[in-house]
């Protein structure tokens, strides 16, 4: 029996060796129709619903155990494998999950982060995060340097360095990306002189949506008119008050 077997029999409530069964038939090369209607009695019952989403969590579950291997692989010929990160690796059940643990050792080019540690503003990324009261550019001033020629130039590399860590923590991104996707609203404004070009798209010349109610096909009607250059398309947050709950 497989660990697959049992996870998927148990976010189906049914037993696993029903799934078990069913998965031996898939990888036989029988349909879910099939399976459905003539083998019945092989998987006890189980019905088309109940097939085809076991076919689909299977497809994700063998994808998601190659693709941890893969980054367990690369992580260990950096040298960069610890047991804590293995750890995690083991335990993340998404697919998401494992891209935001595997972030900070991808392989890359070098970043606008990188450089700007390389040229030693790291220490004034850890001081302004570490304490918020600091004065920003009078900090900046004692780290002009190479390549970072006013306090200006060394804020933003140090925004670089904040920018790039945030994004590779996965605790974090997991927090956020829920809180992103009920807050954020998608929103499409019509690029100046393209109004008659873009009259099929005039529903969105001035739309503003939320991304947890938008259906797919306004989604993507949207986004079609930004590629074809009809529309400017961001994604904003509200205002963030201190009454509203958030990471």
């Amino acid at each position: 029996m497989t660990l697959f077997s049992q996870k998927i029999a148990q976010e189906l409530s049914v037993k696993a060796e029903q799934v078990e069964a069913a998965i031996q038939l898939l990888d036989g090369g029988a349909t879910v129709p099939f399976i459905a209607r003539y083998r019945k009695e092989v998987t006890q019952g189980l019905d088309d619903t109940q097939l085809r989403f076991l076919e689909e969590r299977l497809v994700y579950l063998r994808e998601l155990e190659d693709r941890r291997q893969t980054i367990i692989n690369s992580i260990n010929e950096q040298g960069k494998l610890t047991p804590e990160l293995n750890a995690k690796l083991l335990a993340a059940d998404t697919k998401a999950m494992l891209e935001d643990l595997y972030l900070p050792y991808k392989p890359k080019k070098t970043t606008k982060g990188q450089l700007a540690i390389a040229a030693g503003l790291l220490p004034l990324a850890e001081q302004l995060l570490a304490n918020p009261s600091l004065n920003p550019q009078t900090t900046a001033e004692s780290f002009i340097c190479e390549g970072y020629a006013d306090s200006k130039a060394v804020l933003e590399g140090a925004k670089y360095i904040l920018m790039e860590r945030f994004a590779e923590d996965a605790e974090l991104l997991a927090k956020i990306r829920p809180y992103f996707y009920q807050q954020a609203h998608l929103i499409s404004k019509l690029v100046d002189g393209k109004e008659q070009e873009a009259a099929k798209f005039k529903d969105y010349f001035d739309f503003s949506e939320a991304l947890s109610t938008i259906p797919s096909h306004r989604a993507l009607a949207v986004f079609r008119g930004r590629n074809e250059g009809f529309l400017t398309v961001t994604v904003n947050l509200p205002h963030l008050d201190s009454t509203m709950p958030h990471p």
